[in-house]
């Protein structure tokens, strides 16, 4: 079954709030047509010297490529402004190859010097070179050079306003960042073509660190629905959590199991605590046993005892006695012992119980040793073994707040053995 089905709906309202999201959109209305340029093109020497030098740089021969740009430079007086915008058009696309970036805007730059340049080129080079600066970090040069680029370029596509907010994201301006993801997305949406996967991902960031975790969950929806991951599926369970919505964070969490989509083991015992938190304790045994049994999960003390609580709220005490067995030694604390006698206790199984609380009495970390020694000696009692359960309760001190109970037991107990003398005097 598609993973995608259950948020269909929530992509819908997502797409509706694109379209109504109050945005101070841009105007679309494409700038009037500039004046006729006088069309310039390349002399049949430059051409053969920028084919030398294109075939080098497509070859990755950067040098050889620099070579014969270096040449034609040489003789730039004789160039006509459309040749030597091409020329260091393609200088800064070697630059840009061999992550010399600097050079690059230099060279984008004298790009853009040149008059008369067809609008084609005068674009290319203002984008590049905004991309650039973003690649070298310089987030305001690139913000500055995209406005100027949206104020002249006809029919800007949607990664062209991603980039603008991308760089916004980077100086922690989510607020302007917002708006140009919007535009993106309104773009797309009326052009018919589909959501990017690191458009979304980018606005449920933005919508995160503005702490608008309502909006942030419509967009985890959509990605859920058209990009489905693990991580993807993770992150829209951890968004329900934040708002408190536990029953939807376990829905997805189970989603995203019952798809094949958790395998880490970090979402596996998440997706455990939830069917657990859920009141679905069997699911959360079955998923470890199985996690356990393909080794996503080791066999350690934190994920036995996530498993032997598991079982204890699923009510399975013949199963988690030999989980919390494992458990107590493994981990030699008392409080592992201590639950291992309980369980023995509820199956009624006394004498294994009563071994289970001595345990825990001489194991590391005893917590409340009076209440032990209440239950190790009720488990006594019930095992027949009376003198021995007299001398556990018999250790509980008067001012303990299981001194009265004790007590209590003590007497019961002589008027037990009394009674049994009385029996066999005849």
């Amino acid at each position: 079954m598609s993973m995608a089905r259950p948020y269909q709906r929530a992509a819908l309202l997502l797409l509706s709030a694109v379209l109504a999201g109050g945005l101070a959109a841009a105007d679309t209305k494409k700038p009037d047509k500039p004046q006729t340029k006088v069309t310039q093109t390349l002399s049949q020497a430059t051409y053969k010297q920028m084919e030398i030098a294109q075939k080098a740089f497509e070859a990755k021969d950067y040098k050889g490529a620099e070579s014969a740009l270096d040449a034609l430079k040489a003789k730039q007086d004789k160039l006509n402004d459309f040749e030597k915008a091409t020329l260091f058009n393609l200088y800064a696309a070697v630059y840009r190859s061999e992550d010399q970036n600097q050079k690059a805007v230099e060279a984008y730059v004298s790009v853009l010097k040149q008059n008369n340049l067809p609008d084609g080129l005068r674009d290319g080079a203002l984008f590049s070179l905004a991309q650039t600066f973003f690649l070298m970090e310089e987030y305001p040069k690139a913000i500055k050079v995209m406005d100027k680029w949206f104020a002249q370029a006809t029919d800007p596509q949607p990664d062209a306003y991603i980039l603008q907010a991308q760089a916004y994201y980077q100086l922690q301006q989510y607020e302007q960042a917002k708006a140009p993801i919007l535009k993106a997305l309104s773009i797309a949406k009326q052009r018919q073509q589909p959501f990017k996967e690191n458009w979304l991902g980018l606005l449920r960031a933005v919508y995160y660190e503005l702490k608008d975790y309502g909006s942030a969950t419509k967009v985890m929806e959509v990605l859920v629905a058209t990009y489905p991951k693990d991580t993807y599926f993770a992150q829209l369970a951890g968004l329900y959590g934040l708002q408190g919505d536990q029953k939807k964070q376990a829905e997805v969490m189970h989603a995203a199991y019952v798809g094949g989509l958790v395998s880490n083991k970090g979402d596996v015992l998440n997706v455990a605590r939830l069917y657990m938190a859920q009141e679905a304790p069997q699911r959360a045994v079955d998923l470890i046993k199985a996690k356990l049994r393909d080794k996503t999960l080791e066999v350690n003390i934190e994920n036995l005892q996530l498993l032997a609580q598991a079982l204890s709220l699923a009510r399975d005490t013949d199963e988690a006695i030999p989980v919390l067995s494992k458990l107590s030694e493994m981990s030699g604390e008392s409080k592992h012992y201590n639950y291992l006698g309980q369980a023995y206790m509820q199956q009624g199984t006394w004498a294994k119980a009563a071994e289970a609380f001595e345990a825990s009495l001489k194991a590391k970390d005893v917590g409340n040793t009076d209440s032990l020694r209440m239950q190790l000696g009720t488990a006594l009692y019930n095992d027949g073994k009376l003198q021995a359960a007299k001398t556990a309760f018999a250790a509980i001190p008067l001012t303990s707040p299981n001194g009265e109970a004790a007590a209590n037991w003590i007497k019961f107990i002589n008027t037990e053995i009394e009674r049994n003398a009385a029996l066999k005097r005849g």
